[in-house]
């Protein structure tokens, strides 16, 4: 909020410092002590030095509004609205909503939050593709990922088909010998 103090009163003091600075009346006086008085040193004693007073002057800013002055406080950040009454000049604050600029805040910092756990999943490099349940590999029992060897009952299976295969083969080997030999 603070921050939002300063930069009104950046906006009032270039306004006050503009061409509209000249047209506009004087503003509320400010009341100030007036410096005090430092004894003269008497001979042979120091003269010690007082921390000096802040400049009052420097310390507001007035902007010329309709119905007043906005006055700004360069010390505490504070804005108010000044006006001239029937007893003499009132300033009020002017408002601030920091429970809406809280929630506001909040709100953007857990946006903020979830869009860089976004941006660092869409960074992560993506995983491997993994083999469909039909490609992976069988646990037919508890010597799972070894060898199987072939059964008896296997060997006479393979046995009577590459014999029958054999036997197709040699047949047509001899079926094309007897055709040559027909034609030539």
């Amino acid at each position: 909020m603070r921050f939002l103090s300063l930069a009104a009163a950046a906006g009032i003091a270039v306004l006050a410092s503009g061409p509209l600075a000249a047209q506009a009346p004087e503003p509320p006086p400010v009341a100030s002590e007036p410096p005090a008085q430092q004894p003269a040193p008497e001979s042979g004693q120091q003269l010690t030095q007082e921390p000096a007073a802040p400049d009052v002057s420097a310390r507001y800013a007035f902007s010329r509004v309709d119905g007043g002055f906005l006055r700004f406080d360069s010390v505490s950040g504070q804005v108010a609205l000044c006006s001239q009454r029937g007893a003499g000049w009132v300033c009020q604050a002017v408002p601030e909503d920091r429970a809406a600029l809280d929630s506001e805040i909040a709100r953007l910092q857990g946006e903020v939050t979830q869009l860089k756990s976004e941006v660092a999943t869409l960074r992560a490099p993506p995983e491997p593709p993994r083999p469909s349940a039909e490609l992976a590999p069988r646990n037919d029992g508890p010597k799972s990922g070894g060898l199987k060897l072939p059964t008896d009952e296997d060997i006479k299976w393979a046995r009577a088909a590459i014999e029958n295969i054999w036997r197709q083969f040699v047949d047509m080997v001899a079926e094309l010998q007897k055709d040559l030999q027909r034609k030539g």
